[in-house]
């Protein structure tokens, strides 16, 4: 195997570090910890108000939906004998959030205004679940932080 030249390698090098810092390459788990995008990371809702939240935009309103319908996945797969079936799901997102007593709730008072205004509620409705109204959808409440989308709170 031939070594690239040095000139390419101080090149690339460098790109991967920035990219690292930048959070590209990672996503949040539910333990808080920053864990690398691969096959076998999988988003999780982390339990914990957002302290570092970033303003949403339009913009985002697809990123939010994309990233509920991976957080869906999570959720129940099983109810006694029936299985849950997630195949074509929809996603509905909106901000801001209307959970706002949930937020003064986890949130730190100085933060629940900021939260709340940052706070998109993401409603998942799984089309195939026709025996269940309860576990026929999932709300999640997702921020934009510096790291990424992170879903902090799933209700029912």
């Amino acid at each position: 195997m031939t070594r690239p030249p040095r000139r390419v390698s101080l090149l690339v090098i460098p790109a991967i570090v920035a990219l690292a810092a930048s959070g590209a390459l990672t996503e949040h788990a539910a333990s808080g910890q920053v864990v690398p995008l691969t096959d076998g990371a999988h988003p999780r809702v982390t339990n914990r108000c957002p302290v570092d939240t970033l303003p949403l935009r339009p913009v985002d309103l697809p990123a939010l939906r994309h990233f509920a319908l991976r957080l869906a996945l999570h959720g129940v797969h099983k109810l006694g004998s029936r299985s849950i079936d997630y195949r074509d799901a929809r996603a509905r997102a909106s901000f801001p959030t209307f959970y706002t007593g949930y937020v003064r709730i986890a949130c730190p008072k100085r933060l629940v205004q900021r939260v709340i205004d940052r706070t998109a509620d993401v409603l998942v409705r799984y089309r195939r679940v026709n025996w269940s109204a309860s576990l026929s959808f999932s709300i999640f409440l997702i921020s934009r932080t510096p790291h990424g989308l992170v879903g902090w709170a799933q209700m029912h």
